[in-house]
């Protein structure tokens, strides 16, 4: 899995990098069909939330996105974290799921 950061220079801690690289990580133990992931921390505006994170996955051709706003970079990572792990088990728990049509054929 590649994992690629993209954000404003020297606005977002080391720490917070290295728990987004280790959560991603534990995700794609878990789920080995993520084959890439793009993080982005953005400002914008000058309101309270306007520190933003997203976190783009690909997983095998389809993509997964979720962007999530705070007040620090280090609230807005929590969400980001937090809502990808809660799309991720849920895609999980699908593929233990019997399918919805069965189709079978008989011979007469």
């Amino acid at each position: 899995m590649n994992i690629e950061f993209h954000m404003p220079h020297g606005r977002v801690a080391e720490k917070i990098i290295n728990a987004v690289r280790d959560k991603l990580i534990s995700l794609y133990r878990s789920y080995k069909d993520i084959s890439r992931a793009e993080v982005y921390f953005k400002e914008q505006g000058r309101t309270e939330r306007n520190k933003f994170c997203e976190i783009d996955l690909t997983i095998y051709g389809s993509s997964l996105s979720v962007q999530r706003s705070a007040g620090s970079f280090e609230q807005a990572t929590g969400k980001t974290l937090k809502a990808i792990t809660e799309k991720i088990n849920e895609q999980i728990s699908r593929l233990h799921e019997p399918p919805d049509i069965i189709t079978s054929t008989v011979k007469v």
